[in-house]
């Protein structure tokens, strides 16, 4: 705890003393979120099942009425929103005066993309808005920041939705897939290569199998796909083998490393699958957004390139602030731990800013 005490002296030093007790909330959010055991809030926060259309989430709220709401979308993982670190976070925004609602994405869960998750934020934001008075927002963690976005777009919401946070997100589904397949990157019109994640090269294939016409071919790479994301090492050589000519095209786009290659394979897609990829990428609405904009992300993330949030920053009507954080790899804080944020001063600077201007979604 000293440790942890110490940590929050310096980066209040960092963060500039005129502002020391505006950003006493905002340090107590950031320890809450580093260290979740230390537990600095004050408040505790309870936690309740409540139905979404024909979906469900959790509701977080502490002791009193929120001062804000914010709907939480989880990113491709099979634990979803019951994911420890994002039940952790989620409680922590609670303790910190937010009316928290977390849907549960099925397609999600299961490594897949769809217009429908959209849909699903939309509609926690109108029941939520139906349990507080207070401004909303949205934030969405890596794969769900793009449902996330798109929804504050949403004609029905958007005057509503007062912020949207896309941390570990992305701007171009397309740029995102070449970079899981290969690791390369643009960066201000230079190609760069980094080393990605090798496990997301199964969960691209899983994400990419609803986008096979034939129905047998796509059964066979969502078995093959399951068999990898379950052990990448298994072989699968008897599997492959029975492939026919569309099923091998989407299995070389996910196993080719090479950049003309996989970006040739992208340009040959039916022309129905590129358009979704193009309508579920922020890219493709972020001039409807109306919600001020609050940017981060790890330029150490081997999932997603750091330069995707980059370019949604740029393009957005209302920016908040955007933060690259130097050693963050992906999302959650937590996961790093203290030891972590102790070592890079300037990032846990950058973490009480963030909090800061999110925070200020209840000084509103």
């Amino acid at each position: 705890m000293s440790r942890l005490l110490l940590l929050g002296a310096v980066v209040l030093f960092v963060a500039g003393g005129p502002r020391l007790a505006r950003l006493l909330g905002a340090l107590l959010l950031a320890m809450d979120l580093v260290a979740p055991g230390a537990r600095p809030a004050l408040k505790a926060a309870a936690v309740s099942e409540v139905r979404i259309g024909s979906g469900v989430g959790s509701l977080y709220r502490a002791e009193g009425p929120g001062c804000a709401g914010l709907v939480l979308v989880h990113g491709l993982s099979r634990q979803g929103q019951a994911h420890p670190s994002f039940q952790r976070m989620a409680r922590a925004l609670a303790r910190a005066g937010f009316l928290v609602l977390a849907p549960d994405f099925p397609r999600l869960r299961a490594f897949q993309l769809a217009e429908s998750d959209v849909a699903l934020v939309v509609d926690a934001v109108k029941l939520l808005g139906r349990e507080t008075p207070g401004p909303l927002g949205i934030l969405g963690f890596s794969f769900g920041a793009g449902p996330a976005v798109l929804a504050a777009a949403d004609p029905g919401i958007r005057e509503r939705v007062a912020l949207v946070g896309s941390f570990g997100g992305y701007w171009d589904l397309r740029r995102v897939i070449i970079f899981i397949a290969t690791g390369w990157y643009e960066e201000d019109g230079e190609w760069r290569r980094a080393r990605p994640e090798e496990y997301n090269r199964w969960k691209l294939l899983a994400a990419l199998t609803p986008h096979v016409a034939d129905p047998e071919e796509r059964r066979r790479l969502e078995y093959l796909a399951e068999l990898k994301l379950a052990d990448p090492g298994a072989d699968v050589g008897a599997h492959t083998s029975r492939l026919g000519v569309e099923g091998r095209r989407f299995l070389q786009l996910v196993e080719s490393r090479e950049l003309e290659q996989v970006a040739a394979l992208m340009d040959a897609l039916p022309l129905a699958t590129k358009e979704r990829f193009r309508r579920l990428s922020p890219a493709s609405r972020i001039g409807e957004v109306r919600a001020r904009l609050l940017v981060a992300h790890g330029a150490a993330d081997s999932s997603i390139p750091y330069t995707e949030s980059v370019r949604l920053a740029r393009a957005a009507p209302a920016l908040g602030t955007l933060v690259v954080f130097g050693g963050l790899a992906h999302v959650f804080p937590s996961e790093s731990g203290w030891a972590r944020w102790l070592g890079r001063l300037e990032d846990g600077g950058r973490l009480v800013g963030l909090l800061d201007d999110l925070l200020a979604l209840c000084r509103r």
